[in-house]
C-alpha cells in the first residue's frame, strides 16, 4: 500500500489591494540558476537601473533599499544572470507574512525597518490572517 501524502493547497497571494495605476513594467535581473518566489522583496540597482533581489543590510549598488515586491515567481534556468521583464506593484497593500528576503528564503528576517522602508515607496505590508490556505490535515 502506498503512503498517503498530505498536501495543503494555498490559493492566496502576496497582493491584497492595488490602485488602478498601481503597477509598472520593469526589468528584473535574476542570478544564474535562481528562482525568486512570489513575495520576494526587490531593490533597484543604482548602476543599471534594473530591479534586483533585496539584501538586508546590503551596501552594493543600493541593493539594501527595498522598493517593491514580486507578485509571482520568476526563474532563470541559465548559467548566467539574465534580465526578465516583470510587472510589479508601485502602490499596493501586501500580506506581511508572505514577504521574503531572497538571501534568507523566508519571512523571518522581514523586520519593522524593512516594512517602514517599503512604505516609503508605496508598498504597505499588512499583518492579516490568511484564510485562503486550505488545511486538509
Amino acid at each position: 500500500m502506498a503512503n498517503i501524502t498530505i498536501e495543503n493547497v494555498d490559493l492566496g497571494s502576496v497582493l491584497l489591494k492595488s490602485s488602478p495605476i498601481g503597477f509598472r513594467d520593469d526589468t528584473l535581473t535574476v542570478g544564474a540558476t535562481t528562482t525568486l518566489a512570489e513575495g520576494t522583496i526587490l531593490a533597484r540597482d543604482s548602476g543599471t537601473g534594473k530591479l534586483i533581489a533585496f539584501v538586508k543590510g546590503g551596501v552594493t549598488a543600493d541593493n539594501g533599499i527595498p522598493k517593491t515586491v514580486l507578485t509571482y515567481a520568476v526563474a532563470n534556468e541559465g548559467g548566467a544572470p539574465a534580465d526578465s521583464p516583470v510587472r510589479v506593484p508601485a502602490v499596493a497593500s501586501v500580506r506581511k507574512q508572505r514577504l521574503i528576503i531572497a538571501a534568507d528564503g523566508d519571512a523571518t528576517n522581514v523586520d519593522d525597518a524593512v516594512i517602514d522602508q517599503l512604505r516609503d515607496y508605496g508598498i504597505t505590508p499588512i499583518d492579516v490572517d490568511d484564510l485562503s490556505i486550505l488545511d486538509n490535515q
